[in-house]
């Protein structure tokens, strides 16, 4: 491209980026559970893995945050679909317990559960 195209461009952030610039989130997950505490690198890994192949096939699937607070893994996604494949990845991966809640708004707070 040649200055004068590039000067004649309209520059924009996408919505993802924006999303997560903010701390906006659709997808909420809680990973908790003794399990999920010894195993806390190899959880995290998986959901890195999961977040990362959504980002080449949907780049507007990103985690916001994912953030220890005591014994509990908290995870803030830009959509509620990647928040849904996180928990049930963790389950196929992992097996535990899976529990999922539409808001009205529709954002989904899911919880995935393992203690022993």
């Amino acid at each position: 491209m040649t200055d004068a195209l590039l000067s004649q461009a309209v520059w924009t952030e996408c919505p993802a980026c924006k999303q997560t610039r903010r701390s906006e989130y659709w997808g909420r997950v809680i990973v908790r559970g003794r399990f999920a505490t010894e195993n806390a690198a190899a959880i995290r890994q998986r959901i890195r893995n999961v977040a990362e192949h959504a980002q080449v096939t949907q780049p507007e699937r990103r985690l916001v945050a994912a953030e220890r607070s005591g014994d509990i893994l908290e995870v803030l996604t830009t959509s509620q679909k990647l928040a849904h494949r996180i928990v049930r990845e963790l389950k196929k991966t992992f097996r535990g317990r899976a529990r999922y809640q539409w808001s009205d708004d529709e954002s989904l707070f899911a919880v995935w559960e393992r203690n022993s």
